[in-house]
């Protein structure tokens, strides 16, 4: 086998949604407008990625009509079989021999293969690498799976919570004004004993923030130190 061959490559999505297509309606030919009513690729990808695949996997004939392996290869009970006679009929037999049947911890290998012998990136190797795993899994209910992976939601990210703000602590000042000379002390009268007169005055500055949780607080501590000498 010469190094440089070409392969092909086609997107697993691509192909299951053109055979759910072909389930429905048999068109005359596999066009770029078809392939791009199935996805949002443009005509002139669908011609690249899409129709000269086909054809190299002899789904399709030059003129992009249906071949045969294409009329059996829509239906799950003969999907199998085509799927191996594309595989024996487009890849290398060494290739064949060595990968009949294949797993995810093959992957790697193969890829390296088609890196080697196709003389191509590892971007390219990888899709020519998944494209022949595609055709090894033979198996029609990998389209079952792919739908179940795509109509499942996505969790969405929560949102972070905005941090709480630490609570204000309330500042509050009392402060005892210098007595008035009403309020000296008086002598007490004769044979009796008399008590001076205090005045407090009492200012509460209380930030306008403060919850009205906090203002009740701020005079249950009040009232608590200054209770012996309110009336």
């Amino acid at each position: 086998m010469a190094a440089g061959e070409t392969f092909p490559k086609i997107s697993r999505k691509i192909w299951w949604l053109l055979r759910d297509r072909l389930k429905k309606t048999v068109p005359s030919a596999i066009t770029p407008t078809i392939i791009s009513s199935l996805s949002e690729m443009t005509e002139a990808s669908a011609k690249a990625n899409v129709i000269a695949p086909l054809r190299q996997l002899g789904l399709i004939d030059e003129n992009s009509k249906l071949t045969d392996l294409a009329e059996r290869w829509r239906h799950d009970d003969e999907y199998a079989k085509v799927c191996l006679e594309v595989r024996q009929k487009t890849y290398p037999q060494d290739l064949v021999e060595a990968f009949p049947e294949v797993n995810d911890n093959q992957r790697g290998t193969i890829k390296n293969w088609f890196m080697k012998f196709g003389q191509v990136g590892e971007g390219a190797a990888k899709k020519f690498a998944d494209t022949y795993i595609l055709l090894s899994e033979a198996d029609p209910t990998k389209a079952n799976e792919k739908a179940s992976s795509d109509s499942s939601p996505k969790a969405k990210p929560r949102a972070a919570k905005p941090a709480k703000a630490a609570p204000v602590e309330p500042r509050y000042e009392a402060q005892t004004a210098p007595m008035q000379s009403s309020q000296a002390i008086e002598p007490a009268p004769h044979g009796s004993r008399r008590m001076p007169a205090i005045h407090i005055d009492v200012q509460v500055h209380i930030s306008p923030d403060t919850s009205p949780d906090q203002i009740d607080r701020i005079f249950e501590s009040m009232a608590k130190h200054l209770g012996g000498y309110i009336k």
